[in-house]
């Protein structure tokens, strides 16, 4: 009798392990899916809205808390850059993505950036976009070719000869390269006068592909020449080199 209490005291104990034992991962599991279920809740609720909280130390307690858990806030942080207006994005939410998105994230970076204008927080914008860019950059064997240059002006903007006139440059740009490229193309006006700095344009380009963009500016005509010269420069950005300049010249037209 002893013999045998002993061995269902054995039995009984061995299958207690075996359980155990089989339960033991269905626990991790469990434990680990209400982990993230709760990280993922208090970044949702808690910690993106204090991205836009007034206080500097609670920005920064948010970031700090993005930062720490990239896997799960980087989906969010994208989501809401697509899903919002332009101004309701904060700008910390530019420089989370920008520090944990890829090359990817460009261009809608770049299409939210673009509704702000010149908004005090572009350096914030730009830093994020060229810091992904040479974070995934890849080779450019080709530089880009500028094409179908077209100088438009306003028509009855003014019947005189000597009132400044709004014009329109339409071009395209193309990418022969194997990589996307990120460029700014910054322009300048010569033997002519214009009362504006005329802003840099920031454009993504796909490998392969093309991009069509204009610049406005309002200019008055030339009394010294014949025609009025436009200079094109296009340099990646990030740096200041200039990797294709083209010079245009045409004419101011008189009523």
């Amino acid at each position: 009798m002893k013999i045998n209490r002993i061995i269902n005291y054995i039995c009984s104990f061995t299958i207690s392990l075996i359980v155990i034992g089989h339960s033991v991962p269905h626990f991790k599991q469990t434990a680990q899916a209400f982990f993230e279920d709760q990280i993922r809740y208090k970044l949702l609720n808690y910690w993106y809205p204090m991205l836009s909280d007034p206080s500097p130390e609670n920005r920064f307690q948010a970031a700090r808390a993005f930062l720490a858990y990239p896997e799960w806030s980087l989906a969010l942080l994208r989501n809401s850059l697509m899903n919002h207006d332009s101004e309701n994005v904060s700008r910390q939410i530019a420089l989370l993505i920008g520090i944990l998105g890829d090359s990817t994230d460009i261009p809608n970076l770049l299409k939210v950036w673009k509704k702000f204008g010149n908004d005090e927080n572009s350096p914030i914008w730009l830093g994020a976009m060229r810091r992904l860019y040479w974070k995934n950059r890849g080779v450019l064997q080709l530089n880009p070719v500028l094409k179908n240059i077209t100088v438009n002006f306003k028509e009855n903007t003014t019947e005189s000869e000597t009132k400044e006139k709004e014009i329109n440059i339409f071009f395209q740009i193309i990418n022969p390269s194997i990589s996307p490229i990120f460029i700014k193309v910054s322009s300048n006006f010569w033997l002519t006068i214009t009362d504006e700095n005329i802003p840099s344009k920031y454009l993504w380009i796909p490998a392969g592909g093309s991009i069509e963009s204009k610049i406005k500016a309002n200019i008055y005509p030339s009394f010294v020449a014949n025609k009025i010269r436009l200079d094109i420069r296009i340099c990646e950005v990030g740096i200041s080199e200039t990797i294709l300049h083209h010079t245009e010249e045409f004419s101011f037209p008189v009523k």
